[in-house]
Protein backbone atom coordinates (compact mmCIF):
# COMPACT_ATOMS: atom_id res chain seq x y z
CA UNK A 1 0.00 0.00 0.00
CA UNK A 2 2.66 2.71 0.74
CA UNK A 3 4.76 1.65 -2.40
CA UNK A 4 1.21 2.47 -4.46
CA UNK A 5 1.16 5.85 -2.83
CA UNK A 6 4.38 6.65 -3.45
CA UNK A 7 3.64 5.95 -6.91
CA UNK A 8 0.51 7.62 -7.44
CA UNK A 9 2.38 10.58 -5.52
CA UNK A 10 4.69 10.83 -8.06
CA UNK A 11 5.26 13.15 -11.22
CA UNK A 12 3.49 12.74 -14.45
CA UNK A 13 5.95 12.31 -17.03
CA UNK A 14 5.13 13.08 -20.44
CA UNK A 15 5.96 10.71 -23.36
CA UNK A 16 8.95 12.05 -25.25
CA UNK A 17 7.97 12.49 -28.57
CA UNK A 18 9.26 11.18 -31.67
CA UNK A 19 11.34 13.20 -33.57
CA UNK A 20 9.76 14.14 -36.92
CA UNK A 21 11.29 14.28 -40.25
CA UNK A 22 12.40 18.04 -41.20
CA UNK A 23 9.86 17.52 -44.59
CA UNK A 24 7.22 17.23 -42.48
CA UNK A 25 8.24 19.66 -39.98
CA UNK A 26 8.27 21.89 -42.89
CA UNK A 27 4.60 21.04 -44.07
CA UNK A 28 4.05 22.06 -40.96
CA UNK A 29 5.48 25.09 -40.79
CA UNK A 30 4.26 26.31 -43.62
CA UNK A 31 0.13 25.18 -43.40
CA UNK A 32 0.55 26.85 -40.35
CA UNK A 33 1.99 30.40 -42.38
CA UNK A 34 -0.71 29.42 -44.75
CA UNK A 35 -3.57 29.71 -41.87
CA UNK A 36 -2.64 33.03 -40.36
CA UNK A 37 -1.87 34.77 -43.74
CA UNK A 38 -5.47 33.46 -44.89
CA UNK A 39 -7.03 34.81 -41.43
CA UNK A 40 -4.95 37.71 -41.75
CA UNK A 41 -6.38 38.39 -44.98
CA UNK A 42 -10.38 37.87 -43.93
CA UNK A 43 -9.44 40.33 -41.56
CA UNK A 44 -7.91 42.97 -43.75
CA UNK A 45 -10.84 42.88 -46.51
CA UNK A 46 -13.15 44.63 -44.76
CA UNK A 47 -10.49 47.39 -44.27
CA UNK A 48 -9.77 47.57 -48.20
CA UNK A 49 -12.99 47.79 -48.73
CA UNK A 50 -13.67 50.46 -46.50
CA UNK A 51 -10.44 52.13 -47.36
CA UNK A 52 -11.37 52.25 -50.98
CA UNK A 53 -14.90 53.78 -50.58
CA UNK A 54 -13.18 56.60 -48.71
CA UNK A 55 -10.82 57.55 -51.53
CA UNK A 56 -13.74 57.39 -53.77
CA UNK A 57 -15.88 59.64 -51.58
CA UNK A 58 -12.67 61.93 -50.80
CA UNK A 59 -12.16 61.99 -54.97
CA UNK A 60 -15.60 62.76 -55.32
CA UNK A 61 -15.59 65.44 -52.77
CA UNK A 62 -13.03 66.84 -54.55
CA UNK A 63 -14.34 67.04 -57.72
CA UNK A 64 -17.84 68.39 -56.24
CA UNK A 65 -15.51 71.31 -54.89
CA UNK A 66 -13.97 72.12 -58.35
CA UNK A 67 -17.35 71.48 -60.23
CA UNK A 68 -19.06 73.90 -58.14
CA UNK A 69 -16.02 76.61 -58.02
CA UNK A 70 -16.20 76.26 -62.05
CA UNK A 71 -19.81 76.80 -62.44
CA UNK A 72 -20.64 79.16 -59.66
CA UNK A 73 -17.58 81.01 -59.31
CA UNK A 74 -15.85 81.73 -62.39
CA UNK A 75 -16.89 83.46 -65.11
CA UNK A 76 -17.09 80.94 -67.68
CA UNK A 77 -20.60 80.56 -66.86
CA UNK A 78 -22.06 84.17 -66.41
CA UNK A 79 -24.38 85.90 -68.43
CA UNK A 80 -22.39 88.77 -70.86
CA UNK A 81 -24.99 90.45 -72.21
CA UNK A 82 -28.55 91.95 -71.53
CA UNK A 83 -30.68 92.52 -74.62
CA UNK A 84 -33.97 94.28 -74.55
CA UNK A 85 -36.43 94.23 -77.68
CA UNK A 86 -40.02 95.51 -77.78
CA UNK A 87 -40.18 98.42 -75.37
CA UNK A 88 -40.72 101.86 -76.95
CA UNK A 89 -42.21 103.72 -74.13
CA UNK A 90 -40.41 101.82 -71.23
CA UNK A 91 -36.66 102.36 -71.41
CA UNK A 92 -33.90 99.78 -71.01
CA UNK A 93 -32.96 100.54 -68.05
CA UNK A 94 -35.89 100.58 -66.16
CA UNK A 95 -36.80 97.01 -67.98
CA UNK A 96 -33.79 95.85 -66.24
CA UNK A 97 -33.88 97.67 -62.67
CA UNK A 98 -37.61 95.88 -62.58
CA UNK A 99 -36.05 92.50 -63.38
CA UNK A 100 -33.22 93.18 -61.19
CA UNK A 101 -30.60 92.57 -63.58
CA UNK A 102 -26.98 92.98 -64.42
CA UNK A 103 -24.24 91.44 -66.59
CA UNK A 104 -22.47 88.71 -64.44
CA UNK A 105 -25.36 86.85 -63.76
CA UNK A 106 -24.42 82.73 -63.41
CA UNK A 107 -26.35 80.80 -65.47
CA UNK A 108 -27.46 78.28 -63.06
CA UNK A 109 -28.98 80.86 -60.57
CA UNK A 110 -30.89 82.35 -63.53
CA UNK A 111 -35.00 81.74 -62.94
CA UNK A 112 -36.26 82.94 -66.04
CA UNK A 113 -39.95 83.01 -64.77
CA UNK A 114 -38.79 85.15 -61.87
CA UNK A 115 -37.45 87.76 -64.42
CA UNK A 116 -40.77 87.65 -66.13
CA UNK A 117 -43.58 88.21 -62.88
CA UNK A 118 -40.92 91.26 -61.97
CA UNK A 119 -41.01 92.88 -65.67
CA UNK A 120 -44.97 91.94 -65.57
CA UNK A 121 -45.48 94.51 -62.49
CA UNK A 122 -44.95 97.45 -65.06
CA UNK A 123 -48.40 98.32 -66.06
CA UNK A 124 -47.28 99.48 -69.84
CA UNK A 125 -46.19 95.88 -70.22
CA UNK A 126 -48.38 93.39 -72.06
CA UNK A 127 -46.19 90.92 -71.94
CA UNK A 128 -43.01 89.43 -72.16
CA UNK A 129 -40.74 86.57 -73.21
CA UNK A 130 -37.39 85.72 -71.61
CA UNK A 131 -34.71 83.63 -73.46
CA UNK A 132 -30.95 82.67 -73.64
CA UNK A 133 -30.10 83.98 -77.03
CA UNK A 134 -26.90 81.66 -77.54
CA UNK A 135 -25.30 80.85 -74.11
CA UNK A 136 -24.45 84.27 -72.94
CA UNK A 137 -26.72 86.45 -74.54
CA UNK A 138 -30.35 87.24 -72.14
CA UNK A 139 -33.07 88.39 -74.47
CA UNK A 140 -36.24 89.81 -72.86
CA UNK A 141 -39.00 90.74 -75.95
CA UNK A 142 -41.43 92.96 -75.06
CA UNK A 143 -45.19 93.59 -75.57
CA UNK A 144 -46.14 96.84 -74.27
CA UNK A 145 -50.07 97.61 -73.62
CA UNK A 146 -51.13 100.82 -75.88
CA UNK A 147 -53.28 103.35 -74.32
CA UNK A 148 -56.79 103.19 -75.22
CA UNK A 149 -58.92 105.76 -73.74
CA UNK A 150 -58.39 108.54 -71.22
CA UNK A 151 -60.20 108.63 -67.78
CA UNK A 152 -60.33 112.17 -66.18
CA UNK A 153 -60.17 111.55 -62.21
CA UNK A 154 -60.41 114.77 -60.71
CA UNK A 155 -57.42 116.66 -62.49
CA UNK A 156 -55.58 113.39 -63.44
CA UNK A 157 -55.81 111.45 -66.81
CA UNK A 158 -55.77 107.70 -66.60
CA UNK A 159 -54.45 106.17 -69.39
CA UNK A 160 -56.10 102.50 -69.90
CA UNK A 161 -55.40 99.99 -71.92
CA UNK A 162 -57.55 98.15 -74.18
CA UNK A 163 -57.89 95.09 -71.63
CA UNK A 164 -58.67 97.59 -68.91
CA UNK A 165 -55.33 97.69 -67.14
CA UNK A 166 -54.50 101.44 -66.13
CA UNK A 167 -51.03 101.88 -67.25
CA UNK A 168 -50.63 105.75 -65.69
CA UNK A 169 -52.15 107.74 -63.74
CA UNK A 170 -49.65 111.05 -63.41
CA UNK A 171 -50.27 112.05 -67.36
CA UNK A 172 -51.54 115.60 -68.33
CA UNK A 173 -53.88 114.59 -71.26
CA UNK A 174 -51.31 115.56 -73.71
CA UNK A 175 -51.84 112.24 -75.93
CA UNK A 176 -54.44 112.14 -78.66
CA UNK A 177 -56.78 110.11 -76.71
CA UNK A 178 -60.73 109.31 -76.63
CA UNK A 179 -61.53 111.34 -73.04
CA UNK A 180 -64.25 109.40 -70.75
CA UNK A 181 -65.44 111.42 -67.92
CA UNK A 182 -67.87 110.57 -64.85
CA UNK A 183 -65.85 107.15 -64.33
CA UNK A 184 -65.83 105.96 -60.51
CA UNK A 185 -62.08 105.67 -60.38
CA UNK A 186 -61.00 107.80 -57.17
CA UNK A 187 -59.78 104.46 -55.71
CA UNK A 188 -57.75 102.75 -58.60
CA UNK A 189 -54.13 102.52 -58.69
CA UNK A 190 -51.84 101.77 -61.85
CA UNK A 191 -51.72 98.48 -62.86
CA UNK A 192 -55.23 97.59 -61.98
CA UNK A 193 -58.17 96.24 -63.83
CA UNK A 194 -61.29 98.07 -64.40
CA UNK A 195 -63.03 95.56 -66.57
CA UNK A 196 -65.27 94.97 -63.46
CA UNK A 197 -66.25 98.85 -63.18
CA UNK A 198 -69.46 98.89 -65.07
CA UNK A 199 -69.00 102.49 -66.34
CA UNK A 200 -65.63 101.79 -68.18
CA UNK A 201 -66.98 98.42 -69.66
CA UNK A 202 -70.46 101.09 -71.17
CA UNK A 203 -67.15 103.60 -72.37
CA UNK A 204 -65.00 101.04 -73.56
CA UNK A 205 -68.06 100.07 -75.91
CA UNK A 206 -68.63 103.35 -76.85
CA UNK A 207 -65.22 104.09 -78.13
CA UNK A 208 -64.63 100.85 -79.28
CA UNK A 209 -68.20 101.11 -81.81
CA UNK A 210 -67.85 104.86 -83.04
CA UNK A 211 -65.67 105.43 -85.81
CA UNK A 212 -62.09 107.24 -85.68
CA UNK A 213 -64.00 109.92 -88.16
CA UNK A 214 -66.37 110.59 -85.24
CA UNK A 215 -63.95 110.24 -82.02
CA UNK A 216 -61.97 112.88 -83.86
CA UNK A 217 -64.77 115.48 -83.73
CA UNK A 218 -65.81 114.10 -79.77
CA UNK A 219 -63.89 116.35 -76.72
CA UNK A 220 -65.78 114.28 -74.46
CA UNK A 221 -67.95 111.49 -72.75
CA UNK A 222 -69.49 111.64 -69.86
CA UNK A 223 -70.60 108.72 -68.04
CA UNK A 224 -71.74 109.94 -64.87
CA UNK A 225 -75.39 108.85 -65.49
CA UNK A 226 -74.73 105.41 -67.28
CA UNK A 227 -78.75 105.59 -68.38
CA UNK A 228 -78.07 109.18 -69.65
CA UNK A 229 -74.74 109.88 -71.15
CA UNK A 230 -73.56 112.94 -72.98
CA UNK A 231 -71.06 113.99 -75.52
CA UNK A 232 -69.30 117.41 -75.51
CA UNK A 233 -68.24 117.98 -79.49
CA UNK A 234 -64.55 119.86 -80.27
CA UNK A 235 -66.87 122.70 -81.41
CA UNK A 236 -68.43 123.05 -77.86
CA UNK A 237 -71.66 121.67 -78.12
CA UNK A 238 -73.49 119.33 -75.86
CA UNK A 239 -75.40 116.29 -77.52
CA UNK A 240 -77.54 114.21 -75.26
CA UNK A 241 -77.28 110.69 -77.76
CA UNK A 242 -80.75 108.03 -77.33
CA UNK A 243 -78.06 105.24 -77.60
CA UNK A 244 -75.02 104.49 -79.26
CA UNK A 245 -76.35 102.60 -82.14
CA UNK A 246 -78.88 105.74 -82.57
CA UNK A 247 -75.98 108.38 -82.20
CA UNK A 248 -73.79 106.23 -85.14
CA UNK A 249 -76.80 106.15 -87.31
CA UNK A 250 -77.66 109.72 -86.96
CA UNK A 251 -74.36 111.35 -86.26
CA UNK A 252 -74.13 113.03 -90.16
CA UNK A 253 -77.56 114.09 -90.03
CA UNK A 254 -76.67 116.05 -86.36
CA UNK A 255 -73.25 117.30 -88.26
CA UNK A 256 -75.68 119.10 -91.30
CA UNK A 257 -77.70 120.54 -88.24
CA UNK A 258 -75.06 122.04 -86.71
CA UNK A 259 -73.86 123.80 -90.32
CA UNK A 260 -77.43 124.78 -90.71
CA UNK A 261 -77.69 126.33 -87.24
CA UNK A 262 -74.40 127.93 -87.68
CA UNK A 263 -75.27 129.21 -91.13
CA UNK A 264 -78.19 130.64 -89.12
CA UNK A 265 -76.26 132.26 -86.40
CA UNK A 266 -77.88 129.83 -83.71
CA UNK A 267 -75.47 128.90 -80.80
CA UNK A 268 -76.97 125.63 -79.01
CA UNK A 269 -76.36 125.18 -75.58
CA UNK A 270 -77.01 121.53 -75.74
CA UNK A 271 -78.66 119.00 -78.40
CA UNK A 272 -81.38 116.12 -77.35
CA UNK A 273 -81.59 112.92 -79.55
CA UNK A 274 -83.19 111.09 -77.16
CA UNK A 275 -86.74 111.57 -78.80
CA UNK A 276 -87.28 109.25 -81.80
CA UNK A 277 -86.54 110.30 -85.06
CA UNK A 278 -86.22 114.15 -83.73
CA UNK A 279 -83.35 116.05 -82.40
CA UNK A 280 -84.42 119.18 -79.85
CA UNK A 281 -82.18 121.98 -80.08
CA UNK A 282 -81.56 124.28 -76.95
CA UNK A 283 -80.17 127.68 -78.51
CA UNK A 284 -78.35 130.13 -76.32
CA UNK A 285 -79.79 132.80 -78.25
CA UNK A 286 -82.55 132.71 -80.61
CA UNK A 287 -84.93 135.61 -82.02
CA UNK A 288 -89.06 135.24 -81.84
CA UNK A 289 -87.87 132.01 -79.38
CA UNK A 290 -89.82 132.63 -75.74
CA UNK A 291 -87.64 132.93 -72.43
CA UNK A 292 -87.36 129.49 -71.61
CA UNK A 293 -88.08 127.52 -74.36
CA UNK A 294 -86.91 124.54 -76.34
CA UNK A 295 -86.12 125.95 -79.51
CA UNK A 296 -86.46 124.69 -82.54
CA UNK A 297 -86.89 120.69 -83.20
CA UNK A 298 -85.39 118.92 -86.30
CA UNK A 299 -86.38 115.49 -87.33
CA UNK A 300 -83.87 113.01 -88.39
Amino acid sequence: MPEDFSRSNRAYVKPARSELPNETREKLRRRQYRTKLNHFARLARPARALGFVLIIAALCYLAITQLRHLFFATSYFEVKTLEVVGNSNLSREQVLKTAGLAPGLNLFKLDRELIKRRIMTEPLVKDVKVDLDGLYNLKMTIIERTPFLYAKVGTAFYEIADDGIIINTEGYGEKDLPLVTGLNLETCRAGDNVNSNDGFYVAHNWVKSLESRILEQISEINFQSMQNPYLILLSGEKVYPRSLEDFKNRYDFLRALLDNLRKNNVEPIYLDMRAPNQIVVRPRKSSGAKEGGRGPVAGG
